[in-house]
């Protein structure tokens, strides 16, 4: 068995044990589980005396990006959950909450910002214009 199915497998046998049988797991709110790395707090196992960091943004941009990625992350792992748990209609309904506002997050944030992927709606494939802003690493004052 190669590594990739030994830990498919594992995380397939994890999500199928007893902590995962409720209808309704126990679930951080996206803020927190994008820090820590997990939507289910049931499954959350922190590594020794690791904390983990405290996201913040320092602008209007960072902001926006970073309460979408919260967003998108949480739907991600409901979606992985779902995998697992087809008829689970309140995390279907959340996982399409989450989905939705995710939508509307990447809308308005390609508005004020242009486009975040080459997929993007405002994307003109003739002219890649996030290249000629600045780069998340590039402070800029003006952004």
């Amino acid at each position: 068995m190669n590594r990739y199915n030994y830990f498919n497998d594992n995380w397939l046998r994890n999500m199928k044990n007893d902590k995962f049988q409720s209808t309704n797991p126990s679930l951080f709110a996206p803020k927190e589980a994008f820090e820590k790395g997990n939507l289910f707090a049931n499954l959350y196992s922190q590594y020794k005396d690791y904390k983990p960091a405290k996201l913040r943004a320092d602008n209007e941009r960072e902001r926006m990006f970073l309460e979408l990625s919260e967003i998108a992350f949480a739907a991600h792992e409901l979606n992985l959950y779902l995998d697992v748990h087809p008829d689970d209609s309140s995390m279907t309904a959340l996982f399409n909450d989450y989905r939705k506002k995710e939508m509307e997050l990447t809308k308005q944030y390609e508005q004020k910002y242009g486009p975040l992927t080459v997929n993007s709606e405002n994307s003109n494939t003739n002219e890649f214009s996030w290249v000629n802003g600045s780069w998340p690493w590039e402070r800029d004052a003006n952004v």
